[in-house]
């Protein structure tokens, strides 16, 4: 079967430019965000082993942004379901990919010249093979009683086997704020499990493996979500996948006593309201056990406070990213 070919988009963004027509909102959320190519991710200085889609992100001008400088031209983007795209904050550039041909269609070229509208949109073919050329940069990680690899490495009998080919979606288990929350559900009873923002899907099926039932995966992205359900298969687990924005409150979410959001500051804020019963209502979220990630260390306090209703009992930081695992008060 022949592969198909890919066309580079690069976008040099005019900083605060506003596009034409309605505005466009950002998802926000750390699960959704698409693969750097390995060559990009050397490029940008990131670390092999870091290769999560994350990394695409600079802290930029302002400490507590996590979101994206150009929300609006990603949003855009989004839209095109490219093969996949990366940003560049620091020099305001946005990059992505469409097959070959993709252009003519009268909705992407539509959309491509709404992008044109932010600054400087190049196209150019790519070569052959740049969407896998990151594997060989995904190697498989223990992380306590879990081993969680590429289908392309062998299991180890004396660790519960977890596979995850991302793809071009977030999540290999390589980024600390992945393997953060794995460690910190292993120090939680099992029982039914929410993981928001579940991008490829390795954070539900280590949960269960430890032993979480039921366990449901939320992803604002379908591509990511695409490539879950495939991960899911591999292994022979059923999460229950679904497609919405956890921080909307028209967006119903199933009860379960564990929630792990790895996602970003802002988007957790949002989600907090869903935890307070005055703007919830009967669809306030009452979990024991919350797990929080996505986060900056300095983001830390900022988060928990959004959560008065519980204490933090856990904790787990790199020194740049930091989980915190919060108990629900009596």
């Amino acid at each position: 079967m022949t592969r198909p070919a890919y066309t580079r988009f690069t976008l040099r963004l005019l900083p605060g430019v506003e596009p034409p027509g309605p505005a466009y909102a950002a998802a926000g959320v750390a699960g959704s965000r698409q693969a750097l190519s390995a060559e990009a991710l050397l490029e940008a200085g990131v670390q092999p082993d870091d290769w999560s889609g994350a990394a695409a992100h600079a802290r930029g001008v302002d400490p507590e942004a996590l979101d994206y400088l150009h929300p609006e031209a990603v949003a855009l983007v989004r839209e095109l379901q490219p093969g996949g795209w990366q940003t560049d904050d620091a020099r305001h550039v946005l990059t992505f990919w469409l097959e070959e041909g993709d252009e003519e269609s009268p909705e992407v070229a539509g959309r491509l010249a709404r992008l044109r509208a932010f600054g400087d949109l190049h196209a150019a073919p790519e070569a052959p093979g740049w969407e896998f050329a990151w594997r060989r940069f995904h190697k498989p990680h223990a992380v306590g009683r879990l081993y969680l690899r590429p289908p392309w490495y062998p299991a180890r009998d004396d660790l519960l086997d977890v596979i995850v080919d991302a793809g071009l979606a977030f999540g290999t288990g390589g980024h600390a704020t992945t393997r953060q929350c794995i460690e910190e559900i292993q120090d939680i009873e099992p029982g039914p499990l929410l993981d928001l923002g579940s991008g490829s899907g390795v954070v539900a099926f280590a949960a269960l493996r430890l032993g979480f039932s039921p366990v449901w995966g939320v992803e604002i992205d379908p591509l990511a979500v695409r490539a879950s359900r495939e991960n899911a298969r591999r292994n022979g687990l059923a999460p229950e996948l679904l497609v919405g924005d956890a921080t909307d409150p028209a967006f119903r979410l199933p009860a379960a006593g564990t929630i792990v959001a790895n996602i970003a500051l802002a988007p957790i804020l949002r989600l907090a309201r869903r935890f307070d019963r005055r703007e919830a209502g009967e669809g306030v979220l009452r979990p024991g056990n919350l797990v929080l990630a996505g986060l900056l260390v300095e983001q830390a306090d900022r988060a928990a406070a959004a959560f008065p209703d519980y204490e933090i009992v856990g904790r787990r930081d790199d020194g740049m990213w930091i989980t915190l695992r919060l108990r629900r008060r009596a």
